[in-house]
């Protein structure tokens, strides 16, 4: 579960921005500034990731290698929609079986035929599909600059001041110190990196 750790996104009018602390805590203690959170699935897909940092690797990498294999044995990736609901039953198993993973996902993607989009999955494997969303205790200083801000055609530029703005409500509200975040995009073009951990 993202309890300290804020993992943040929102759909723009043709992209979609996954955002997370770099943070990588254990207890009390923070052992890194500039762990990366953010894990690209394919070209078109993002996984933001808030919890355990050991099932982010393990979790993660399994997810993005399924994908991949599916990508090889059919020559066509899934969609954006039908991998985050690969990704829901995979963490439902787990609950089920006795694997529960200690996550919560956000889940970015962009596809010719729909466009951007963007999908809430916690830790009990409840999905839904949302324009803008965060994980974590920090949402809860998050979410109001989200619901003031946010608007279905906004630009690239106007995302990252509202994305400024998160972070000014998180540092001044939060108990957690969070000095860095990775800031990472999806277009019609790919995957980017607007800012990379530790930074």
């Amino acid at each position: 579960m993202a309890q300290t750790e804020a993992v943040i996104g929102l759909v723009g009018k043709d992209f979609t921005m996954i955002v997370t602390d770099s943070n990588q805590a254990s207890s009390i203690v923070i052992r890194r500034h500039d762990y990366d959170k953010i894990l690209p699935l394919d070209k078109h897909k993002l996984l933001g990731m808030g919890g355990d940092p050991a099932d982010m690797v393990q979790f993660g990498e399994m997810i993005q290698k399924n994908l991949k294999l599916y990508e090889l044995r059919n020559g066509f990736p899934l969609s954006t929609h039908a991998a985050a609901n690969y990704l829901r039953g995979e963490v439902a198993h787990g609950l089920r079986a006795g694997g529960m993973v200690n996550l919560d996902f956000l889940l970015g993607g962009y596809d010719k035929a729909t466009g951007p989009s963007l999908y809430f999955l916690d830790y009990l494997a409840a999905l839904h599909k949302v324009n803008k969303v965060a994980h974590g205790y920090p949402a809860m200083f998050v979410t109001p600059v989200l619901d003031r801000e946010w608007h279905a055609d906004m630009t690239e530029a106007e995302a990252l001041e509202m994305i400024e703005h998160c972070f000014k409500a998180i540092r001044a509200r939060f108990l957690v110190h969070m000095p860095s975040f990775t800031i990472k995009i999806v277009d019609a073009n790919g995957v980017r990196v607007l800012r990379a951990p530790g930074q």
